[in-house]
């Protein structure tokens, strides 16, 4: 695809009946490709930033799971990542949504989607834990942590460069329970529909599943794009 700029430029490419699980995927002079991890499917194809003479290919990358069923709150928001090769199962077959989301998963998470490689490393999540550092996304403390939602949103917040926002917490139950060094992220994560309350609550330091990961990457991954 010829673009003619010598920066990335953001195309829509038409596909009929795009899902969750389509991808556009970048085919190499070598032969090899890669997924496009910030590719988003539109209502008439699939949203990507690319580069001038790319050569690009739309794709079905689903992953199926026996332990998420069409009818899943969820089942849309993990299809999105595992198609993109940002989370993967925790077994062939299964992607077990309602288990807590540690630290040093969401770093890994977050370093697949900047592009970096993540693979070595003298444990599974060192690359990840690295860039975190790095990028000033996170300490590195703690790893194996589960993390809360309002750890999450400042992670996804700081990726973001940090951004203003005055959304109103108050109007949530809860709203005074998140601790001051997340309130800048959770009101930018609120004002941005990526954090959603339940029953009008935030639930800011209750742990945050696969399933509910997925699905606020999912939106901030649609609104980065």
């Amino acid at each position: 695809m010829n673009t003619g700029s010598k920066t990335p430029v953001k195309v829509e490419i038409p596909v009929a009946g795009p899902t969750p699980g389509t991808v556009a995927v970048l085919v190499h002079a070598d032969g090899t490709e890669t997924t496009v991890k910030t590719s988003v499917p539109t209502a008439d194809g699939l949203t990507v930033s690319l580069p001038d003479g790319a050569t690009v290919k739309v794709v079905d990358n689903s992953k199926n799971f026996a332990d998420i069923s069409s009818q899943y709150w969820g089942a849309e928001a993990i299809h999105f990542v595992t198609a993109r090769e940002l989370f993967t199962g925790t077994s062939e077959d299964a992607f077990t949504p309602e288990a807590p989301m540690t630290r040093a998963m969401l770093m890994l998470v977050l370093a697949r989607f900047d592009g970096s490689d993540t693979t070595g490393g003298a444990t599974w999540y060192e690359k990840g834990m690295e860039w975190a550092i790095a990028n000033g996304i996170s300490d590195g403390s703690r790893p194996e942590q589960n993390i809360t939602r309002e750890q999450l949103v400042t992670m996804l917040w700081r990726a973001e460069g940090s951004p203003a926002a005055e959304a109103d917490l108050s109007t949530f139950t809860d709203g005074e329970t998140v601790s001051d060094w997340a309130v800048p992220a959770v009101r930018w994560a609120v004002s941005e529909d990526i954090l959603k309350g339940s029953n009008g609550k935030l639930n800011p330091s209750g742990t945050a599943s696969r399933a509910e990961v997925a699905s606020l990457l999912t939106r901030f991954h649609g609104r980065a794009e």
